[in-house]
C-alpha cells in the first residue's frame, strides 16, 4: 500500500502508565473517547492532553475490565490492540479478483467499523490514517478516504491506484486528471446515459464547471439515485461532516460527475 500511515496508529513505542507523556498517550486518550460511539454503555470522556495521570489510569482500568483484560491501569500491547481494534479491522486484507467488487467491499468494511473524527474538526486517528498523518480544520478528508479504499483494492490485486489518478487530498486534482485523461463523465452525459455509472466508481460533487467539492465511492444505482459510501460527511450529506456514512444522491437533480476507475 501507498497510504500506510494507519500502521503508526496501531502501535505505541512503550508501556504507558501514570507519569507517561507524549503523542502515544494522546492516542490512547483519543481512543478512549472514540469508544463512546462503539459501545452503547461506554460514557467516559478523557481530557486529551498527552499526560497519563490518575484520570487516564482510572478510565483505562474501566476499559480493561469491560474488555476482560487485566485491569492494571497500564497500556501495553493487548490493551492498545483492543483500543484500536476498529481501525485494525477496517484496514484488514480482503482477498478478491475483481477490482470493482473489492472497492465496494473495502468501503463496506470501513463503514462497518464506524470511522469518525474527533471534535468535529477533522482530527483524530481515523483522519490521520486517511490523510497520511495530517489533521485539522483545513484537512477535509473525503478524498483521503476514497483514495484509501482505492489503495487497499488495487493493492489486493498487486496494483497501484496511482495508475488511474494522482495521490492527492483535493477533489479538484482528481477532477482535472479525469478530464484530461478521459476518465471523467460529466453530469450532462450521465443524465442521458445512467448505465455508464457502475459500482466502484468515484463520484464528485460539482460546484462550478471545474470546481469539485466532495467525493465518495459509488456502491450502486437505483433509478436516478446513486448509492454511495463517503467520508467527512453525515446523515444530512454535508461535505464537512464528521464520519463515514452511507448516502443516496440524485444525479439528475444534483450536479454530480463520475470518475471511472476502469
Amino acid at each position: 500500500m501507498t497510504k500506510t500511515f494507519y500502521i503508526k496508529e496501531l502501535n505505541i513505542k512503550s508501556l504507558l502508565k501514570v507519569g507517561s507523556t507524549g503523542d502515544d498517550v494522546k492516542k490512547v486518550q483519543e481512543w478512549l473517547n472514540l469508544w463512546r460511539y462503539y459501545k452503547a454503555d461506554w460514557f467516559h470522556i478523557v481530557t486529551v492532553d498527552g499526560e497519563y495521570g490518575p484520570q487516564s489510569k482510572k478510565i483505562i482500568m474501566e476499559f480493561q475490565r469491560k474488555m476482560k483484560l487485566e485491569a492494571d491501569g497500564v497500556v501495553g500491547v493487548n490493551t492498545f490492540r483492543k483500543l484500536t481494534e476498529p481501525i485494525s479491522k477496517a484496514f484488514s486484507f480482503i482477498q478478491g479478483t475483481e477490482l470493482r467488487t473489492l472497492i465496494v467491499q473495502y468501503a463496506e468494511q470501513h463503514l462497518k467499523n464506524m470511522p469518525r473524527e474527533l471534535y468535529n474538526s477533522n482530527q483524530g486517528p481515523w483522519v490521520r490514517a486517511y490523510m497520511d498523518g495530517n489533521e485539522g480544520k483545513q484537512w477535509a478528508w473525503c478524498m483521503g478516504f476514497v483514495q484509501t479504499i482505492l489503495d487497499q483494492s488495487f493493492t489486493s490485486l498487486g496494483g497501484n491506484f496511482q495508475s488511474i489518478m494522482p495521490k492527492t487530498y483535493a477533489c479538484d486534482v482528481v477532477g482535472e486528471h479525469g478530464k484530461s485523461n478521459g476518465k471523467l463523465l460529466r453530469n450532462v452525459n450521465l443524465r442521458s446515459n445512467p448505465e455508464l455509472i457502475e459500482a466502484g466508481d468515484v463520484f464528485l460533487n460539482v460546484k462550478e464547471p471545474w470546481d469539485w467539492t466532495h467525493t465518495g465511492i459509488v456502491t450502486g444505482l437505483d433509478d436516478d439515485w446513486i448509492h454511495t459510501i463517503e467520508g467527512n460527511t453525515n446523515d444530512e450529506g454535508s461535505r464537512e461532516g464528521f464520519e463515514v456514512c452511507r448516502r443516496m444522491r440524485n444525479f439528475k437533480k444534483r450536479n454530480i460527475d463520475i470518475f471511472k476507475v476502469a
